[in-house]
């Protein structure tokens, strides 16, 4: 795996996170998940991910982001809901947490 395949597989990761927690978010205010492209290329560029609205939307036309946006029209892009995410195992919330805390061990046990 090159370096730069491993640093796009970490971006896409990181996306994934970012539209869950906005399901999540919006899930708790029972609100509709979607967010205007703009302020999700912000949050995105905040958390040091390189994104402009060509690469959005080729990830969500080539479905690199498939379980995360529903669909993306004109300056805004809705995410789906907090039941489809919660019916794929791959974004289980159990699963991310466990994810977290074995990687908090690991961090803590290095310290050792």
């Amino acid at each position: 795996m090159r370096y730069r395949e491993f640093l796009q597989e970490s971006n896409i990761t990181k996306l994934a996170a970012l539209g869950q927690y906005l399901i999540g978010r919006a899930n708790d205010k029972n609100a509709t998940s979607k967010l205007s492209v703009d302020a999700f290329l912000s949050i995105a560029q905040k958390m040091g991910i390189p994104l402009d609205v060509d690469s959005l939307t080729d990830m969500v036309q080539t479905g690199e982001l498939q379980n995360i946006v529903d669909t993306m029209s004109g300056n805004e892009i809705k995410f789906k809901s907090a039941k489809t995410v919660d019916a794929d195992p791959t974004l289980s919330i159990d699963r991310a947490r466990n994810v977290v805390n074995n990687m908090a061990k690991r961090a803590m046990n290095n310290r050792k």
